[in-house]
């Protein structure tokens, strides 16, 4: 049986949710300062767009080549850009990124290091890290837009082949602990080391 085309994989939805949501969120971040907190340990609104763009830039080019050297997007450092050049370049970025696995080049198994990934459990790790970061950038600017019910219930869904002890400290911060009428969001962020 082959592997179906990656325009048809559902994860490729989720993807595109997790895009919109974040470009929605990134409007705020453009009218404000680079140097405020994010609830990233020791990033600036200006480092987590940054990070933001190379973690664009690196699921885009994954799409372009078919795979990429590791799951981590690359270092960065500091921008020389200001914080509303950053928005602009992500907007454009998203929709760059968009056009990438929506294309008919786009590799259904991705070389992820040395071993192979389906490309619909690479979209979904995507989506997290954009959706997580998105919810970050829109605390940083004190902006009240909670992620969407319905994605976070689909990233929580994934989340067990998403998100292990072995990658805490290092991308997650340590689960918290949620209550009983906390809703899919909260959850999600709870299990990303987030207050939501």
């Amino acid at each position: 049986m082959s592997a179906a085309p990656v325009g048809t994989l559902p994860e490729l939805g989720l993807l595109e949710r997790s895009v919109d949501y974040a470009r929605g969120t990134l409007v705020a971040a453009a009218t404000t300062a680079g140097d405020v907190p994010t609830p990233c340990a020791a990033w600036t609104l200006a480092d987590l767009l940054t990070h933001m763009g190379s973690s664009l830039r690196t699921l885009e080019q994954a799409a372009v080549v078919g795979g990429i050297a590791i799951l981590e997007p690359p270092a960065f450092g500091p921008s020389d850009l200001a914080v509303a050049e950053q928005v602009a370049q992500l907007q454009t970025r998203a929709c760059a990124l968009m056009e990438s696995w929506m294309g008919p080049q786009a590799p259904v198994i991705f070389r992820v290091g040395g071993s192979e990934l389906q490309a619909g459990l690479l979209a979904a790790a995507g989506a997290l890290e954009i959706t997580v970061h998105a919810w970050d950038v829109g605390r940083a600017c004190r902006l009240t837009r909670p992620i969407p019910r319905p994605l976070a219930e689909d990233l929580l869904s994934y989340a067990p082949l998403l998100v292990s002890d072995v990658d805490r400290p290092h991308r997650f911060g340590p689960p918290l602990p949620t209550g009983t009428d906390s809703s899919p969001a909260q959850e999600l962020l709870a299990l990303v080391g987030r207050q939501g």
